[in-house]
């Protein structure tokens, strides 16, 4: 009788640590940000309330260049169309147009790009082309003449951009 008393205490016992392991590991995973566990007793449906992977981890030097365009444009409201023909172009559809050259401005400063009419090289480099030779100081000596604020950089900006496009179309990637 003692002996069926101990077997039943350890059959109790191992499941009650059973238990409580596969409590503990479903907490760990609740809260280690990599797998969620949806009780499905408790879960309404709504998987806008689930997270199912950690954000990777983003260089220091990453540029959202979404949050950047987003940013500027609400101050300096462009039309995608001058920013595509620009990109492909170099040139704006108007070059008077001075908020689309504030547009420009203000994205290359937000991105870190260019500070104080400088530009930095080595995102220069990373994100709008390898600037070959002389492109940097060349370009950043365009428009010192001139008093707009936004026309001296969309000045330095063109060049570069203009530069890239040549770039891109004397040494091409394919």
């Amino acid at each position: 009788m003692l002996s069926i008393l101990f077997k039943t205490l350890a059959v109790v016992a191992l499941l009650s640590l059973s238990l409580c392991t596969i409590k503990a590991l479903q907490d760990h995973a609740k809260d280690n940000g990599d797998i969620f566990i949806i009780n499905y007793d408790s879960f309404d449906g709504d998987v806008d309330d689930i997270s199912t992977t950690t954000i990777a981890p983003r260089a220091a030097d990453y540029v959202d260049f979404d949050e950047v365009m987003h940013y500027c444009n609400a101050s300096f409201i462009t039309p995608m169309s001058n920013v595509l023909q620009f990109n492909t172009t170099g040139a704006l559809p108007d070059e008077n147009d001075k908020t689309s050259m504030c547009y420009f401005h203000c994205f290359f400063e937000k991105a870190g790009l260019m500070d104080n009419y400088k530009l930095n090289a080595d995102l220069v480099r990373k994100y709008v082309w390898p600037a070959t030779g002389d492109s940097i100081e060349v370009c950043e000596n365009e428009g010192k003449d001139v008093t707009n604020s936004c026309g001296r950089g969309f000045a330095i900006i063109k060049c570069v951009v203009l530069r890239a496009l040549t770039d891109a179309r004397n040494n091409p990637v394919v």
